[in-house]
């Protein structure tokens, strides 16, 4: 079996350090040959602020070499906004009988989790795609911290399988069956993270960051079984997991951006002062699309919308959240 993962991110790069560590051979896949060549031939692989040893099971692949086998598994470890880029150039290759893992946390712009967007791009049946996640930022696992994560395909004795193949002592994955639900929680999530990083900016206190996350959550989980999600899944590792880490974390871009927003800077200055991909922006745009369209009561995220949009800035948003209706807790 081999392991190959489309995207050099810093999450791919991530991914292929513990794959690898695990026992398994991976590949990683460049878009240019010159790039693949020339990260094959530096010994080293450069993960944020890391230049880590490049194993003896580690090889780099670029574009136009890459053929799958039957018994491959694909990892898909890119940007959220770029999956559709990404896919066109792979789609025309022969899958049959592939095992495709989405790692990237967000929505296509249809709306539609990755999964859904895989199956039908690469013609695969959705039994074959799989989903990674959980609280993993990767400036903490690739500093050797312990980490924890789940891995859900829809036959549960799947995820059994590439759990204990995936997993080594400082990366433990459970396995579980519900794609749609890990889907949405590691996407919904960040939304949740740019709020918390305002009201950490404004210095609104531990009370109502808490309450912040607390009705965030159930907002993803409303949303969730609304697309035929597990209720449970929300409060595991893809969900409050995931969700917790996102919004107390310094490490978290959307956290950062929310920081950011709440000094009173623009999405787009954020981005142009530190380069970074903030999957939450995306997903905040077609959350508050669907949200509106399918009547799902989602007051946090359309605050924070309007805030992104700088329809309002923070304060106000605040204050209207404050004063709508009153309501039982459970709604």
């Amino acid at each position: 079996m081999n392991i190959k993962i489309l995207g050099n991110t810093t999450w791919g790069s991530t991914l292929a350090m513990l794959i690898c560590r695990a026992g398994n051979d991976v590949s990683l896949i460049y878009r240019t040959r010159d790039k693949s060549e020339e990260a094959q031939a530096s010994g080293v692989l450069l993960v944020k602020d890391f230049s880590l040893e490049i194993p003896k099971n580690l090889k780099f692949e670029h574009l136009g070499d890459l053929k799958f086998e039957s018994s491959d598994v694909l990892i898909i470890a890119v940007p959220s906004d770029t999956i559709e880029k990404n896919i066109g150039y792979i789609k025309t290759m022969a899958m049959d009988g592939i095992t495709v893992i989405s790692a990237t946390k967000g929505l296509s712009k249809s709306g539609d989790t990755l999964s859904i967007t895989l199956a039908k791009e690469l013609n695969l049946d959705s039994s074959q795609i799989g989903t990674l996640s959980g609280p993993n930022l990767a400036t903490e696992i690739i500093s050797g911290n312990p980490a924890i994560t789940s891995l859900s395909f829809e036959d549960i004795n799947k995820a059994n399988s590439f759990r204990n193949i995936f997993s080594s002592p400082l990366f433990r994955i459970y396995s579980g069956n519900d794609v749609i639900g890990s889907e949405i929680g590691g996407s919904l999530k960040n939304i949740i993270a740019i709020g918390c990083g305002i009201i950490d900016k404004l210095n609104l206190g531990d009370n109502a960051k808490s309450a912040f996350i607390t009705r965030g959550l159930r907002e993803i989980t409303r949303f969730g079984l609304r697309r035929g999600a597990k209720e449970y899944t929300f409060y595991g590792l893809s969900g409050l997991g995931d969700l917790f880490a996102t919004c107390v974390s310094s490490h978290s871009r959307n956290w950062k951006l929310g920081y950011s927003i709440g000094s009173g800077k623009s999405v787009d200055q954020f981005k142009k002062e530190t380069g970074y991909t903030v999957e939450g922006v995306e997903a905040t745009r077609i959350v508050n699309m669907i949200s509106e369209r399918d009547n799902i009561s989602m007051p946090i995220t359309n605050m924070t919308n309007k805030v992104i949009n700088q329809e309002y800035d923070p304060e106000t948003a605040i204050k209207e959240f404050m004063t709508r209706d009153l309501s039982r807790e459970r709604n």
